[in-house]
């Protein structure tokens, strides 16, 4: 009697394999939008070389020195604390 399929054991199967089928199709979703966010970039990045050159392009993505004021400062713990009054 206990390998009767029931109508509640045929649900509970099903569910699996909707929420599997869900999640497979909330991920390929996920994916298909990184894919179009990245043809997305590569074609305004494509845009901004033919409307203002190569060079002018590279220069905006090349990463700026910090000058010593803008470097963000060092943050130490106060050890005092943990030495104890002593």
């Amino acid at each position: 009697m206990k390998y009767v399929l029931t109508p509640e054991k045929v649900a509970d199967r099903e569910l699996g394999d909707a929420r599997l089928a869900l999640f497979q199709a909330e991920r390929q979703l996920l994916e298909a939008e990184m894919r179009v966010d990245y043809h997305r970039n590569v074609l305004a990045f494509l845009e901004a070389i033919s409307a203002d050159g190569v060079e002018n392009v590279a220069e905006k993505q090349r990463p700026q020195a910090l000058s010593p004021v803008q470097r963000p400062l060092r943050i130490t713990p106060d050890l005092t604390a943990l030495r104890g009054a002593g």
